[in-house]
């Protein structure tokens, strides 16, 4: 299944359902809990999956936790909105988070990760130009670090291939520098 690089999360959560094998419309937040002035994708994301559990353990209250295996999507409920601008993911260390616009439904995404080293910088800069884009690698991100049996191997595909009885599936090809892999056994990327 290859998800697209477009402005729609259809793709998405066809690949979230066939991952994790079944789907439950409580894994979602209602509509009217979800603040209008989120980008649309943003509350696309969070009808769909704002409060997914997974069964894990040590996961923040409310959120998602298909989205808390390495850095983390706000519940709803913990949002910031600050002006303009709506704080909505964490590193897992808080040490940098990221921002959309509020009430502007096709938003850039904004991240002060560079504070850790650079010293002229202040706030936030933008570092996708398409939420859409943003969400769909930052979630497989998720799923990647979330799975039971995670491999990285390097080199060419064709060579790994023999490595594992399923076909390895592309999803995300050459994606934010990653070219992601999807098998039953395990996860290349």
């Amino acid at each position: 299944m290859l998800l697209k690089d477009t402005d729609q999360l259809d793709d998405l959560k066809a690949f979230l359902i066939s991952w994790y094998g079944s789907y439950d419309s409580s894994y979602g937040v209602p509509e009217d809990e979800i603040p209008a002035y989120l980008p649309e994708a943003l509350r696309e994301l969070y009808a769909f999956a704002g409060r997914w559990k997974d069964g894990s353990d040590g996961h923040l209250e409310n959120s998602p936790e298909i989205f808390q295996h390495q850095d983390c999507l706000y519940s709803v409920e913990r949002l910031k909105k600050d002006k303009n601008k709506v704080t909505f993911l964490e590193e897992n260390q808080a040490n940098w988070t990221c921002q959309v616009e509020a009430g502007k439904n096709h938003s850039p995404v904004y991240c002060d990760e560079c504070l850790l080293w650079d010293d002229n910088v202040e706030g936030h800069i933008i570092v996708n130009d398409s939420l859409y884009h943003f969400l769909k690698s930052f979630c497989l991100q998720e799923v990647v670090f979330g799975c039971k049996h995670l491999y990285t191997v390097e080199g060419k595909i064709d060579s790994i291939q023999m490595l594992f009885d399923q076909p390895i599936e592309e999803v995300w090809p050459k994606k934010m520098g990653l070219l992601i892999h999807f098998t039953v056994a395990g996860t290349y990327w």
